[in-house]
């Protein structure tokens, strides 16, 4: 992804198309003081990265792509700051590293620009193995979501054909259009209105799970939430979808000013905003253990230093 940096009145600015640029302090406290490229073993290949790290060695944001070390290194050279490359042995001390945010970390999504509507997608938290205690259970839920899927598919694709076919002035629309055509063609515009209906629903319980603690979401981007399925403890991504083995959270506030959540004394770091009594009712909901703890910036940094792995 092409990214510029400039300075100007002792401020980094980082330009990204499609983004807005972002100002970053040279002077003062948690000031910009080193560039990072980082690499990590991904999929087939090495994925590398940029980051601004503060004095602390904190990040402030974080720009994946490859980009020329030798034009970052000048460009700290040039400019005061510091430069540094760092190959990571895995992608979970990746995240870790850079889970780590500075007080004026910035919310930039570089991945790609916000989509102009909202994805369609049917809400609701699915556990990616069946449990030991209902398995019949798992299974008819997996069953049930092919099948509303396929069902929505079948009634858009049928209703595009009606629509191409009567827009057809060519085409002799009366053809074809017996009782069971016209069964079919309603029975089509039925499954689509019920399946907007069904989606909609299921937005309107997700919400209600969250105030009924059993779903907690992270304020912000990027999107992470914490579910309990079947009695399975579920960490869900844009990406991806993993469990984990944990009892306890431990919800932080740095006296930087930087807040997040650790799971499992430590398993998983996802730093960010999370509401203090969603994430208590949450814990008791759930039979997790909660703590609410005021960090010092040592303790801060032993602490996310020490996390298995995190969503940044």
């Amino acid at each position: 992804m092409t990214l510029a940096l400039a300075v100007e009145n002792d401020e980094l600015v980082v330009e990204v198309p499609e983004h807005p640029s972002v100002r970053l302090p040279l002077a003062g406290a948690s000031r910009a003081s080193r560039l990072l490229i980082f690499g990590y073993p991904g999929r087939g290949r090495t994925r590398y990265g940029l980051a601004v790290l503060d004095e602390s060695g904190l990040v402030m944001l974080e720009a994946p792509g490859s980009r020329s070390r030798k034009a970052v290194e000048a460009f700290a050279a040039g400019n005061g700051l510091e430069f540094e490359f760092r190959a990571f042995d895995t992608p979970q001390q990746a995240r870790v590293a850079l889970a780590r945010r500075s007080p004026r970390w910035r919310a930039v999504t570089w991945r790609r620009a916000p989509a102009p509507l909202p994805r369609l997608r049917v809400p609701g938290a699915r556990s990616l193995r069946p449990p030991l205690g209902s398995p019949k259970v798992w299974w008819r839920e997996q069953l049930l979501y092919v099948l509303m899927w396929a069902v929505l598919g079948y009634g858009v694709i049928f209703v595009a054909l009606v629509f191409l076919n009567l827009t057809d002035t060519r085409a002799d629309v009366t053809r074809g259009m017996g009782p069971l055509a016209v069964a079919a063609l309603v029975l089509a515009g039925l499954t689509v209105v019920g399946a907007v209906v069904v989606i909609g629903v299921g937005r309107r319980r997700s919400r209600d799970r969250t105030a009924q603690g059993r779903v907690l979401r992270r304020g912000g981007q990027p999107h992470c939430r914490l579910v309990v399925v079947h009695g399975r403890l579920l960490l869900e991504t844009a990406r991806r979808t993993r469990e984990l083995d944990a009892s306890e959270l431990l919800l932080y506030s740095a006296e930087s000013g930087v807040t997040g959540l650790l799971v499992g004394g430590g398993l998983f770091h996802l730093p960010g905003r999370w509401n203090a009594g969603d994430v208590e009712r949450f814990a008791v909901g759930n039979g997790l253990e909660f703590q609410a703890r005021s960090l010092t910036q040592e303790e801060y940094l032993d602490l996310t230093a020490g996390a298995k792995d995190a969503v940044p």
